[in-house]
């Protein structure tokens, strides 16, 4: 059971490529927003930037009150959302924030510019604590008659529960059980922690795009590998 309201889903999770594998399990009509949350095909670079990732996060002090008097604590900040003001995170100062649309979205686009990458889904969870976006092929791939789509996963947190992660994953990312999931499977991934000396690298983005397309050669070989396996009929 998914920890999020299946409003907060179907207002804050857009889900594409709908014609190549359905809708998502928490689609209800009644609880989208203004425009639909579900797309027929890929998600548009623009629309993630304009209905999720709209907002920054950004840095605020922390005080603590005691003795009558509020105390600046000079080795703490707190990540608010500068929309809703909402705290998502307290954290030491050398905390970095990985803005979504610079570290998802940015580096999305480099990716799927010379590529027949597209996006999947992309979301919300814990109100802004958590983001991600799935980049996929357009079409399904086909081994031993056996249908499947793989994905790259790019995610992080302004919570703290989360380093910034590029993932091949199988699974179709649209909740948090299903992010959960993705980010369980063996498989290879890369990571950047919220420092002080993390940065974007654009070796980081070709070495993304080289996950993704070597799972579909790799998840292929391993298919016709167990595909190949004789196995006795049991009497």
């Amino acid at each position: 059971m998914s920890k999020e309201s299946s409003k907060w889903l179907n207002q804050n999770v857009l889900v594409g490529m709908t014609s190549k594998r359905g809708n998502a399990w928490h689609y209800k009509e009644n609880d989208q927003a203004s425009e639909p949350n579900h797309y027929i095909g890929a998600i548009p670079i623009d629309d993630v930037r304009r209905r999720l990732f709209h907002w920054s996060a950004v840095e605020a002090p922390v005080y603590v009150y005691a003795g009558g008097n509020y105390h600046n604590q000079e080795d703490r900040k707190a990540v608010v959302r500068d929309d809703t003001f909402e705290t998502l995170g307290v954290f030491k100062d050398g905390y970095s924030i990985h803005q979504y649309s610079e570290w998802l979205l940015d580096t999305v686009s480099n990716i799927i510019d010379d590529s027949n990458l597209q996006i999947g889904s992309a979301g919300l969870l814990k109100n802004g604590g958590v983001a991600w976006v799935s980049i996929e092929m357009e079409e399904n791939l086909t081994a031993e008659g056996f249908e499947f789509r793989p994905h790259l996963l790019a995610t992080t947190s302004h919570n703290g529960t989360l380093a910034t992660t590029f993932k091949r994953v199988c699974t179709a990312v649209v909740c948090d059980n299903t992010l959960a999931a993705g980010l369980g499977e063996q498989g290879q991934e890369h990571k950047t922690r919220h420092s002080k000396h993390s940065g974007f690298k654009l070796q980081n983005v070709r070495d993304a795009l080289g996950i993704v397309h070597s799972f579909a050669d790799d998840f292929t070989a391993e298919i016709q590998r167990l595909c190949a396996i004789s196995v006795a009929d049991v009497e």
